[in-house]
């Protein structure tokens, strides 16, 4: 019996030592759509995101849970491993941010709702994310605006349950104030 538990302690232990030098190769795939210069594409940056975050998500992807068919052929083939080694890399890379043309006007109206709505409560007051809860801050523009419209149009679930998106506002202010964000 005793052997049969190190056994499974030591698998159970393997995703705790995720290798992100391991993980960089493989994420070189990833990072063909989700970079700056593909804001056409409507990929999301993936950098600084947390490593619980990144697993979650592409974990969701891979079980259909998330739909994207890209997505979801792109990590048809990675281990539970592979998922997690590649967010530990993408993990450690630093944010992209300022990269992006905001409107002030529309940094100042977007601030206006994002405090009203207090989306700073889960996603931080620099919107630097969680170890749960995505990185907002300098993501790309188009992304957020077709995230913010897919949450008001009930394509997208966001929770926590009981978040009302019906009323968002003004999805592209909100959008550059949070791409304006660093």
């Amino acid at each position: 019996m005793r052997p049969l538990l190190i056994i499974l302690g030591l698998l159970i232990s393997i995703d705790a030592f995720a290798d992100a030098k391991a993980g960089e190769k493989k994420a070189q795939l990833c990072l063909l759509c989700h970079k700056p210069e593909n804001v056409k594409y409507g990929a999301p940056l993936l950098e600084a995101q947390s490593t619980k975050y990144l697993v979650r998500a592409t974990t969701e992807y891979k079980i259909g849970k998330r739909s994207d068919p890209i997505m979801k052929s792109s990590v048809a083939n990675l281990s539970s491993r592979d998922i997690r080694n590649i967010a530990d890399y993408i993990a450690s890379r630093p944010a992209v941010t300022g990269v992006f043309s905001t409107d002030p006007a529309k940094v100042a109206v977007g601030e206006k709702w994002v405090v009203e709505m207090k989306c700073g409560s889960c996603h931080g007051p620099t919107f630097a994310g969680t170890e749960a809860v995505p990185r907002l801050a300098g993501q790309i523009t188009g992304y957020l605006i077709s995230q913010l419209e897919a949450f008001a149009a009930d394509r997208r679930a966001h929770p926590p349950i009981g978040t009302r998106f019906d009323r968002i506002g003004d999805v592209e202010a909100i959008a550059h104030y949070l791409t304006a964000m660093k």
